[in-house]
């Protein structure tokens, strides 16, 4: 491949991703998504819980370390989703004295409601794709997501 071809690949696959991370980061995209799986709290608290669900059980600092945020941050998230249910508190087998923090069946099954939401918007934007092209799409992002996705999920 030549190299103007080569830079224009480059691009292309840049520009996808761009456009495809900006629609799912969308506020409206994200109201619309959460109303449709009935989700009982913000957008910013369920990426804890999906950071939760990728690592498994891990204590708060770790949390606020992976968000780049201080612990006090992350303290009124963790407490609303206790709250709701969504995630819930375990000792530490490592240290009796902390606290791991895993995502409760609750939280499962609203993780689950809200992929199928963005997967139903989804489907309507490419309802206009015939099914091979879908299918080699869903594939191509399949590999992409492979590539990109750090050791911890």
């Amino acid at each position: 491949m030549s190299a103007p071809a080569e830079d224009r690949v480059r691009g292309d696959l840049e520009g996808g991703l761009t456009t495809l991370a900006n629609w799912v980061v969308r506020h409206d995209v994200q109201m619309e998504v959460s109303r449709r799986a009935r989700c009982p709290v913000p957008t910013s608290h369920v990426w804890v819980v999906n950071r939760i669900a990728a690592t498994g059980p891990c204590r708060p600092s770790e949390l606020a370390d992976y968000f780049g945020v201080d612990n006090s941050t992350v303290t009124p998230k963790l407490r609303r989703l206790l709250l709701e249910g969504l995630v819930y508190r375990q000792e530490d087998p490592a240290d009796r004295r902390a606290v791991l923090l895993a995502v409760s069946p609750g939280g499962t099954r609203l993780l689950a409601r809200l992929r199928r939401a963005r997967a139903e918007m989804l489907e309507e934007k490419l309802h206009g794709l015939p099914p091979d092209r879908r299918a080699a799409l869903a594939a191509s992002l399949q590999e992409l997501a492979g590539l990109l996705q750090d050791e911890d999920g």
